[in-house]
Parts: C-alpha cells; sequence; structure tokens
C-alpha cells in the first residue's frame, strides 16, 4: 500500500551479509536506501517485493528490483499450515547468500508434499530455521526461538522480538529439538511476507488449537509493524 517497511534493518542485514563473507564494496546504507525508494517512485507499484542483490569482484554491482509480493491465503493465519522437517545446515547461517540451492530443493519437496515450508533440524535433531522462514515455540505462557547463531536472524524474527519486548511478553533463545515439538502448546513461522503466520501440524503431529497467546502476538505484531509504516508513494 505505499509504504515502505524496516528499510534500514533490511538494508543492514544486506551489508551484514556482504562483512560476514568479506565481499568488499563501496555501497552505503544510504546510497541503498535512496535508490530503493527511487525505484518504489518512479514505478508506482502500491505492493511489491523488494529485492537486493549485491554482486562482489573488481567492480561490485548492486541490483534493486521490484517483485510480485508473494502473499498467502488469508485462511491460513486462521486455520494454520502444514509443515514437515528435514535435515540441513546451512554454511554461515548468518549471511544471506545465493549459496541457497539445498534450501530451494528442500522446499520444492514441501511444496510437492502439500506444506507450506520445510523446518530444519541439525544431526542432533536440533531446530534451526525454515527453508525461507524463521520459527518460534509457544508453551506455558512463554515463547522460545532459535538462537540466532543458527538461524538467519530475519527481520521479522528481529521486530516480532522488539515487539514482544515492548508489551512484556516472555521470550527465551534456546534450543528446541525435534523431539520437544510434540510438548508445545504452539508454534509459528515469520518471514516478510507473511508476518506471523501460526502453524497447525509438523509432519504427522498436529496442535489442537491455535493458542489464544499466538493469536494476540499476531494482532500486536500487525499493529507494531503498521505504526512504523513509512509512506513513500
Amino acid at each position: 500500500n505505499g509504504a515502505l517497511y524496516f528499510s534500514d534493518n533490511h538494508i543492514e542485514r544486506l551489508l551484514n551479509s556482504a562483512r560476514i563473507i568479506d565481499l568488499e564494496h563501496s555501497f552505503s546504507s544510504s546510497d541503498i536506501r535512496e535508490s530503493t525508494i527511487s525505484l518504489i517512485q518512479k514505478n508506482k507499484l502500491e505492493s511489491c517485493n523488494i529485492k537486493m542483490l549485491l554482486i562482489g569482484g573488481a567492480e561490485p554491482q548492486l541490483f534493486i528490483f521490484q517483485l510480485a509480493p508473494k502473499f498467502v491465503e488469508k485462511k491460513l493465519y486462521k486455520t494454520g499450515v502444514h509443515t514437515i522437517t528435514k535435515q540441513y545446515e546451512r554454511f554461515l547461517p548468518q549471511a544471506k547468500t545465493l549459496n541457497m540451492f539445498p534450501s530451494y530443493m528442500i522446499y520444492r519437496e514441501a511444496k510437492k508434499s502439500g506444506a507450506y515450508d520445510a523446518i530444519l533440524h541439525d544431526s542432533s535433531g536440533v531446530i534451526h530455521e525454515g527453508t525461507r522462514t524463521n520459527i518460534f515455540f509457544y508453551k506455558n505462557g512463554a515463547f522460545c526461538t532459535p538462537p540466532a547463531q543458527h538461524a538467519l536472524e530475519g527481520v521479522t524474527r528481529k521486530t516480532i522480538i522488539d515487539c514482544m519486548e515492548e508489551h512484556g511478553i516472555a521470550l527465551k533463545e534456546r534450543d528446541t529439538n525435534v523431539s520437544d515439538i510434540t510438548t508445545m502448546d504452539g508454534a509459528i513461522l515469520s518471514s516478510t511476507s507473511t508476518r506471523i503466520i501460526p502453524i497447525k501440524t509438523i509432519d504427522s503431529f498436529s496442535y489442537t488449537n491455535i493458542a489464544p497467546e499466538i493469536q494476540e502476538l499476531m494482532k500486536l505484531y500487525k499493529t507494531y509493524t503498521n505504526e512504523r509504516a513509512e509512506q513513500v508513494l
């Protein structure tokens, strides 16, 4: 709707990813931000996803382009989504790079099986993240999420945590094993396009309902993001 969300966070993650992999370039956060706003205003697309692609080399290049928005069916926010678990650990998980082929293959397998996404875990069964999402679990009045060093720190993940702190919602960063899934009262996935979406099933296990605390968090976060929207059109 003509508004830019959390642009500074996204740009900082891009630049941080470049630092992690030692990709040298001369682009500044202000340059990227100005170019992004200019792109939106010139194309006049009210709703879109923005992709930023930074390529290194002798003459580093930065491409910023608009993609069709990837929204999900509204009913899934009420019913929850189906997910599967798969073993896979990304190399340098804090860096968002183009080394995504394994994640893509696992995501494609998840879609073929009728799942919304695949939840990735290591060889010990410790859950890290989704192929393109972050994950939170809920139990006994508190939320938990995998430690940041194990997963790409999604902008939505980060801002959900900020929202929780703002409203005094209990949260811990700690390891959760695949074997712990059935002991939880609920779970959610987060991403830029979907914000927060509840999980209904993980493999063959189903949560009986979407916990009221999860529903409340979804409402709070929607208000949180709308209050921080930057109108550029």
